[in-house]
């Protein structure tokens, strides 16, 4: 539900029942005004903010800034917590995967009072679009046209099908040409009251009023972790932080913690050079000798949802077998059928291993059975990921599988995983909210460092980004594993303790659903 249509069906509803009580013309007009009886919080605000003189939504790339951009303005769409699209600046929309025709709402304007137009937001997106160092660039590589029809609508015409395309929309509208602080729809606007910046709120907020927090400080910092210590000073009130990172800080006292539904994917990577594990079975067999429950849990803290799909939420379909608990009998039957079709290894001397007999340790039941023998490349700064590797290995030596955690400074883990010196390797990536796998398993992929390359599975993800069957892509990927997916981390935003009741935030703003914020 978009918060245009929030208001609107409350003023529907209020006309209603006018209507039903008999009320007349004028009684009925004053019945679809909203009254605003929200109790206002007069408690103390405030964001980090880093001045560099001007505030654009799209081309600022520091992450300081992010809240505040999210508190200003608004984009097409809004990701939920599902990773939907739910419509915002935009009123309707028709798409068949390449080419898409937005309808903007026609009564929206910015916090100047000039009207939005489609204008305005193709020039957003070709900002984002033409400027590589936007972190909404890689959201518009594949747009090829951005077109005005009107002064409400625009096309966007793509350069390959992508169904889930408005997932990538969430990009921030601001009014081409505005100077400053771009100018923006969003709840709060912001003010200069004798040299000091504030938010206010935005009385002109299509959305309808504000919850109880009406006025943000803005606290200038030079730094991200300046913003960490106003932030344990007092004079920031919120914070975005992640948990999973090498030397997070921890923030004791009087705090709320709200987590968000990610697409930062934890996932073993597969270097294909390797005839055993280029084996799907074997891939497969690995897969299921994990409990990515008990990872999520306990390695990872509780801040990470475990995943058998590259995508989140995991798909409920009952005919997919998403088991987040390790199966090791599946795990040992999947190793002994991979290695009866294996060859067996070679001795020092040339002779295969078995033939005289021997019980096969490590290998299966078999005699000659090759042995499963692995080294997993982690990053040893992130001590949830050596944390989880160590784990992997404990639970693969369970089903006949020895594996050496290979535990690298930072500098050293990249310059073995470019030169593929590695069986596995723990990688961690920040997926676009349509979940593009393309960088990680098509041929040639920026993130496809273990050389995998199918035809038939470049085949099954065309297909689905076309907007064909999905499940069929799952199913493939779960037969063929090109990569191992453990979970996805959840964000992390932190908050004084009993400012705000009823934060919701979405996985790209902190502020979806503040008309319902309440303070104690």
């Amino acid at each position: 539900m978009n918060k245009h249509w929030k208001k609107r069906a409350l003023a529907l509803v209020l006309a209603a029942l006018c209507l039903l009580s008999a009320c007349g013309g004028k009684q009925a007009e004053e019945g679809e005004r909203r009254v605003d009886n929200v109790k206002v919080s007069d408690a103390y605000f405030g964001l980090a903010y880093y001045q560099n003189g001007t505030l654009n939504p799209v081309t600022d790339n520091t992450s300081i800034n992010r809240l505040v951009c999210e508190a200003l303005y608004e984009g097409l769409f809004e990701i939920n917590s599902h990773f939907t699209a739910e419509n915002v600046l935009c009123a309707d929309y028709t798409g068949d995967g390449t080419t898409f025709t937005f309808t903007l709402w026609d009564d929206v304007t910015f916090w100047s009072g000039q009207p939005l137009t489609a204008q305005d937001a193709a020039a957003s997106l070709r900002a984002a679009q033409q400027n590589e160092a936007s972190p909404y660039h890689n959201r518009m590589t594949e747009v090829s046209a951005i077109e005005v029809l009107s002064e409400h609508e625009l096309r966007v015409t793509l350069s390959s099908p992508n169904i889930n395309f408005p997932r990538l929309l969430d990009i921030p509208i601001y009014r081409e040409g505005s100077d400053g602080f771009a100018d923006g729809t969003g709840p709060f606007r912001p003010v200069n009251e004798d040299g000091k910046l504030a938010l206010v709120a935005n009385e002109a907020w299509h959305g309808g009023f504000l919850g109880s927090i009406r006025r943000i400080e803005l606290v200038s910092v030079t730094r991200a972790d300046a913003a960490v210590a106003s932030f344990q000073t007092g004079d920031v009130s919120l914070i975005r932080q992640p948990r999973i990172a090498p030397e997070a800080p921890s923030y004791g006292g009087s705090v709320d913690t709200v987590r968000t539904a990610g697409a930062e994917m934890h996932y073993l990577g597969i270097n294909y050079n390797n005839a055993k594990l280029a084996d799907a079975r074997v891939r497969q067999a690995l897969s299921a000798a994990i409990s990515r429950q008990s990872l999520c849990d306990v390695q990872l803290q509780t801040f990470a949802d475990p995943a058998v799909l590259p995508v989140n939420p995991q798909p409920m379909d009952d005919s997919l077998a998403l088991r987040m608990t390790a199966d090791t009998e599946s795990a040992v039957n999947l190793l002994r059928e991979a290695g009866q079709s294996s060859p067996a290894p070679e001795d020092e001397d040339g002779e295969e291993d078995g033939e005289d007999g021997g019980d096969g340790e490590s290998g299966g039941d078999a005699a000659g059975a090759p042995e499963w023998s692995f080294r997993l490349l982690v990053n040893s700064d992130n001590a949830f990921k050596t944390a989880v590797a160590d784990q992997l290995a404990a639970s693969w030596a369970a089903v006949g599988v020895k594996v050496t955690v290979d535990k690298q400074p930072f500098e050293t883990f990249v310059s073995k995983l470019q030169s593929g010196d590695f069986d596995l390797y723990y990688g961690e990536t920040l997926l676009t909210p349509d979940f593009d796998l393309r960088p990680l398993i098509s041929a040639g992929g920026r993130l496809n460092y273990g050389g995998y390359a199918s035809e038939t599975t470049a085949s099954a993800v065309s297909a689905a980004r076309r907007g064909e069957d999905i499940a069929a892509l799952y199913r493939h990927l779960l037969t063929e594993m090109p990569i191992i997916p453990l979970a996805f981390e959840r964000g992390q935003l932190i908050i004084r303790k009993g400012l705000v009741n009823g934060l919701t935030p979405s996985p790209y703003n902190a502020f979806a659903g503040l008309e319902d914020w309440t303070s104690e």
